[in-house]
């Protein structure tokens, strides 16, 4: 028998009890010591692009960790304009966000995004506006760089980092990857991505691109594997088959792609909509399709009972087959004496005229075939007598 355990509260009095309010208070005291001591982990850090122009060439000066990035901001990017002077070059938001903080002397805007997640530019010349609370959309221009701080070597210090409620305690830098499709992971050592060129990208509509073997318009009978990659995305994106998925959030946060399977959308005609959320917040709905997943054969005709016919070519009609899906293409029709024959004789409408039969006693036998390619039973429609 497996042993249970409760907690009792301590009544006091009891040897080597501790009394019910002092155990709450040290509880109440250890949880506020905890709080100081764990660092603010951003609920939904936002999607980040390129803080410089877009289709500008600019240098990583210096990269993560040592030199000056050696503390909380240890993930931090010095970067500077390759062709022509980066004195004035206009820096953008990073992410949609509002003024938390500025200070003069080193020229640092900060910016405070959703989840406590906040971004600094640094040594700014000036700033486009200092009011706290004042929002910039991604992309939007919030200052001109300079050497503010750093004389005589004009850059822009980028940072972006998870803090506490209050925006100082507790500060940690993120490494940072751009919708750009700029990742820039953690790999040890000192200037980490030093030297590496990064181009920022014009803020533009998120673009789904899909691939799958199915093709659209056309039916199958096994199950098809949908993909899609959204490029200039990052926001996140919702997928739905056959309506459009709601307009107000993201399904998958922060994802830029994924898949969908046929066979979960059941049998029928179905279209894959994919609605993908862009790091600006500009939204994308694109579609795949109409694509047809039908496993079902189709149902066969009804008899026709028995024929008495005179020697010589025989026209023969019969009411045609049902499909609940994709539909009947035609029918595979043998015309003989054997009760278990097929052939491979293929009309696309319930009707053959046969070639000049002897007399005899013949079957009709039809195998009918749906769109998709599945195949119903063979089954006798009725006898063909042909007199002499």
């Amino acid at each position: 028998m497996p042993r249970s355990h409760s907690l009792l509260p301590c009544r006091s009095g009891e040897k080597g009890s501790i009394p019910f309010r002092l155990l709450l208070g040290l509880l109440a005291s250890f949880l506020l010591l905890l709080s100081t001591l764990c660092p603010h982990t951003a609920q939904a850090a936002p999607v980040l692009i390129l803080p410089t122009p877009p289709g500008e060439d600019w240098r990583i000066l210096q990269g993560y960790a040592c030199g000056t990035h050696n503390s909380w901001d240890r993930y931090s990017l010095d970067l500077a304009q390759v062709n022509g002077p980066t004195y004035n070059a206009p820096i953008r938001a990073a992410a949609g966000g509002a003024v938390w903080y500025w200070e003069g002397g080193s020229g640092t805007l900060i910016l405070r995004h959703s989840g406590n997640f906040f971004t600094m530019y640094t040594h700014l010349a000036r700033a486009v506006s200092t009011q706290p609370g004042r929002y910039f959309q991604a992309g939007e221009t919030l200052g001109f760089a300079g050497d503010r701080g750093s004389r005589g070597v004009p850059h822009l210090h980028f940072t972006a980092y998870t803090a506490r409620g209050d925006g100082w305690s507790g500060k940690q830098s993120v490494p940072l990857r751009f919708a750009e499709g700029i990742d820039l992971p953690e790999i040890g050592g000192c200037n980490q991505h030093g030297g590496k060129i990064v181009r920022a990208a014009s803020i533009k509509d998120p673009e789904v691109a899909f691939q799958s073997a199915a093709q659209p318009g056309q039916w199958y009978t096994s199950d098809q594997r949908i993909e899609f990659v959204v490029a200039w995305g990052g926001g996140g994106l919702s997928q739905a088959w056959n309506q459009a998925p709601p307009t107000d959030a993201p399904m998958f946060a922060r994802v830029t792609d994924g898949y969908a399977q046929l066979a979960d959308a059941g049998e029928g005609m179905h279209t894959l909509k994919v609605r993908a959320w862009g790091p600006d917040g500009r939204v994308t709905l694109a579609e795949f399709g109409p694509v047809g997943y039908d496993v079902t054969p189709p149902n066969p005709p009804a008899p026709i009972g028995d024929l008495a016919v005179p020697a010589g070519p025989v026209a023969l009609q019969w009411q045609p087959a049902s499909d609940a899906h994709s539909g009947v293409k035609g029918y595979r029709v043998y015309i003989g004496p054997n009760p278990e024959g097929a052939s491979e004789w293929f009309p696309a409408e319930p009707a053959v005229r046969t070639e000049p039969l002897a007399p005899g006693r013949y079957l009709l036998r039809v195998q009918t075939l749906d769109v998709a390619g599945n195949s119903g039973p063979w089954v006798t429609l009725g006898a063909v007598m042909v007199r002499p």
